[in-house]
């Protein structure tokens, strides 16, 4: 990933996608513009009241964990390679572990503001959706070869 990337992911974390950080895989594409949107909502209901904060957490657990079981389904239909696939698992693991813990210590009141939730979505597109998922895609993409573009 170069440098422009890198800081248009950056700015992005907190604002709108960019279409200049598209995978070229639709299904990864598509969740990964969800999450962005969910980010960008987590930190619009900051200050609402609680049930609406614990309804837009809700959504970001789901569709994040949703989309990592895509990408972990995907990996096996398309017989991506062993390392690449278990670092990424590993990697999802860790992402589950620590958003878990801290959604809890928010619905249990150790944690009192969302936003270290918020930056961590944020991390999370800027390290893993838009690097290891990029590596997939383009993997992917190499696979399929030329004929990919005119199926």
């Amino acid at each position: 990933m170069g440098g422009a990337s890198t800081e248009k992911v950056t700015a992005m974390t907190g604002s709108s996608w960019d279409e200049s950080l598209a995978t070229g895989n639709e299904l990864i594409d598509r969740q990964h513009r969800e999450l962005v949107a969910l980010a960008d909502e987590l930190k619009d209901v900051q200050d609402a009241a609680e049930a609406e904060v614990l309804r837009v957490l809700d959504k970001v657990m789901y569709s994040t964990l949703d989309h990592f079981y895509s990408e972990e389904d995907l990996m096996t239909q398309v017989g991506y390679p062993p390392i690449p696939t278990q670092q990424m698992v590993e990697q999802h693991q860790e992402f589950k572990s620590y958003a878990r813990l801290r959604v809890l210590e928010f619905r249990t009141g150790v944690m009192l503001s969302v936003l270290p939730l918020q930056a961590f979505l944020g991390e999370l597109l800027k390290v893993h959706e838009f690097g290891m998922d990029r590596l997939l895609a383009d993997w992917i993409r190499e696979q399929n070869g030329p004929s990919a573009s005119g199926a």
